[in-house]
């Protein structure tokens, strides 16, 4: 197959992945006014426009428009000879450059986006950006121009070959050598673009191209169409953003915990989540998180622990388990501290395929994903508890077949119970007391004075000070004012120490009216009332039972 949108070949359904000829989920907008209509368009630049194709049939009008640029001759110096595919954002044509003969693509805008000033920054980006890597795994792109009509082109290598996701929607599970393969050159692909200060931020299988060279796999990244310069050399000449704050950019099925809460400050580690996700994927035959909508998918990336991939498929290596389960670690800091150092991993099983030297490496401490560490005040209260179970069962115990109250005596002095057991309770409730550990966070909104709801509750007018627990739980702050679509931000004091959130609501378009979220307040959980028969130790709990011999 050729590059370009081109359909996936039609392989049926797998478990965990959409049919080959469903569309994937590419972006959605965070905020309720960010739709396909306005800003989403800008974000599904490139979504396509290499390996994922539209459902949709394109309008008359530009398969017309397709159709002039075929034979046509680009900057004097492109001719068009045939149209490869399109997506959402342009369409992807093969031309010969006319003076030296070589076969080139050219991925051309639509003609609807041709004047729209943020998609051909877009389109701009994507090529400095691409050619700058100067990586043999990076699609080489040549050039840059406009056609006559006025729409933004670039000129790139021609890729003969086919998408990951094109084979794995054919073959299903990849062995385990050309999995490691695949990831190795890609993450030297993103290595290389890592040092020039660039997160590539959409890696997924239809942005990895499959090349075939001394019959072994040679891939190409491709469609760095919503990548991110992190130069701190490149701020100061920064044009205006061209992705709108609070926007989730990435595909949900690929996208690391901190792309899907819509964190502005980004880093390498989001590849490095995708590519454990893509080895995930190619060696068990479905992702690790799998829903019926975005919002599904979110959640789980969010809240749920993958299923190690040798309980999928026995026969994998430990090794490559705990590459996989490193790279796709929840928290950021777990991972691999960047692309080389997962590269070297992977080479090392690729270079010894016994694991005879990188076994205990690998799947050492530093290799295994660690878990996530229990509050002291639970350990704590568990332990408390289960002192108060053993206390209560050793004296009914002692009073049952020890005959008389001074054997009772002699138990209680033997067996004390601690200090705080009377009072203790469950290890649920104690996050709530007195001594759990807080953070206090302020509420600030664009414009000032905005109404703060948290967790369904109003706060008052911001600025506000919230003081919340510090335990793993998500906190869903919302921010509203006349005249202004609601604004949430969800935060969870576990994983995010920020001490500030300022919310920036934005106005509707003209005639529509605000959008208001709905405020839910969480449910209360009935507080049990505690059982205090086996956990007081001052009297006999048979003492008044009829029956019961009592010592004089």
């Amino acid at each position: 197959m050729s590059t370009g949108p081109g359909g996936k070949p039609d392989s049926g359904s797998q478990p965990g992945r959409p049919d080959a000829d469903t569309p994937r989920l590419v972006v959605r907008a965070r905020d309720p006014r960010d739709t396909l209509a306005d800003a989403g368009a800008d974000a599904r630049l490139g979504s396509h426009d290499t390996a994922v194709a539209d459902p949709a049939p394109a309008p008359r009008s530009e398969l017309a428009g397709a159709a002039e640029l075929v034979g046509a001759t680009l900057a004097g110096r492109y001719l068009v000879t045939r149209k490869v595919g399109q997506g959402g954002m342009g369409a992807v044509y093969e031309a010969t450059h006319t003076l030296i003969g070589k076969r080139v693509a050219v991925k051309v805008l639509l003609e609807k986006y041709a004047h729209r000033e943020a998609i051909v920054s877009r389109l701009e980006q994507e090529a400095r950006l691409a050619s700058s890597c100067q990586n043999e795994h990076i699609i080489d792109i040549t050039d840059f121009g406009t056609t006559e009509d006025g729409r933004t082109f670039v000129v790139m290598e021609y890729l003969d070959g086919e998408s990951l996701a094109d084979c794995l929607a054919r073959e299903t599970r990849l062995p385990e050598q050309r999995v490691l393969s695949i990831i190795s050159q890609a993450g030297s692909a993103l290595a290389a673009a890592h040092a020039k200060g660039i997160v590539h931020r959409d890696i997924k299988p239809e942005n990895l191209f499959l090349l075939r060279r001394n019959d072994r796999d040679f891939v190409k990244v491709v469609d760095f169409g919503i990548s991110k310069s992190l130069r701190a050399s490149d701020e100061a000449e920064e044009q205006p953003r061209l992705t709108q704050t609070g926007m989730v950019l990435g595909t949900p099925l690929y996208m690391s915990p901190e792309q899907a809460r819509g964190d502005d400050e980004l880093d390498a580690r989001v590849d490095i989540y995708a590519l454990g996700v893509i080895m995930y994927e190619a060696t068990t035959g479905r992702v690790p998180f799998v829903g019926n909508n975005y919002l599904s998918v979110i959640s789980q990336v969010l809240n749920e622990d993958a299923r190690p991939p040798r309980e999928l498929r026995p026969e994998l290596s430990e090794e490559l388990e705990a590459i996989v389960l490193r790279a796709m670690a929840k928290d950021r800091d777990e991972r691999y501290p960047s692309a080389t150092a997962l590269v070297h991993d992977v080479t090392a099983l690729l270079d010894d395929p016994t694991r005879s030297t990188e076994r205990a490496r690998i799947t050492g401490p530093r290799g295994k994903l660690k878990r996530r560490s229990k509050s002291p005040l639970k350990i704590a209260a568990w332990i408390a508890l289960v002192a108060v179970v053993v206390a209560a069962v050793v004296t009914t115990v002692v009073m049952l077949f020890g005959g008389s109250e001074g054997a009772q005596r002699r138990a209680r002095v033997a067996v004390p119970p601690p200090s705080t057991a009377g009072e203790a309770a469950p290890p649920g409730e104690l996050d709530a007391g007195p001594e759990a550990e807080t953070l206090e966070v302020t509420i600030q909104t664009d414009p000032p004075g905005a109404t703060v709801a948290v967790d369904g509750i109003d706060k008052g007018p911001a600025p506000v000070k919230l003081r919340l627990v510090v335990h793993d739980h998500f906190t869903e702050i919302v921010a509203s004012a006349p005249g202004y679509d609601d604004k949430t931000v969800t935060v969870n004091t576990y994983v995010n120490k920020d001490k500030l959130y300022t919310l920036k609501l934005k106005k509707p378009p003209t005639g529509s009216p605000a959008v208001r979220l709905p405020r839910t307040a969480p449910e209360k959980k009935p507080v049990a009332a505690p059982n205090r028969t086996g956990g007081e130790l001052g009297g006999n709990p048979f003492k008044n039972e009829p029956g019961t011999p009592r010592t004089p």
